[in-house]
């Protein structure tokens, strides 16, 4: 089974599972909602051979299992385009977990030689 990459995300489209590196995390920041409720914003670089997103995590404490450097699965996301490049939200259903490691993604550093193509 072919597994779904950065580069053949649309914006519009879901992202029914999706192997990544987390490259950098932004410092968490509060935001308010269309509706007025307050909640927690994190964006986080995420990448694999084929390029770069922006994985969005809402929710207080949502992201702390996320580190730098660490390989997870996302799981139930939808892909849009924000600022000209491209964002991994997950919805209320959607899920991300840190899995092992196994070297099918390249390292941080292999991919900062690739990324900004």
């Amino acid at each position: 089974m072919s597994h779904l990459k950065i580069r053949d995300l649309e914006p519009g489209k879901p992202v029914s599972e999706l192997v990544v590196r987390v490259v950098s995390k932004a410092a968490p920041r509060i935001i308010t909602t269309r509706t007025g409720r307050k909640t927690q914003l994190t964006e986080v670089l995420v990448a694999d051979e084929t390029g770069t997103a922006v994985l969005t995590v809402w929710g207080f404490g949502e992201s702390s299992g996320l580190s730098v450097g660490a390989v997870i699965r996302l799981v139930d996301g939808w892909a849009k385009e924000w600022q000209g490049r491209i964002q991994i939200t997950l919805g209320r259903s959607g899920r991300y977990e840190v899995v092992p490691d196994d070297g099918t993604i390249p390292s941080i550093a292999d991919l900062g030689s690739r990324s900004e193509q």
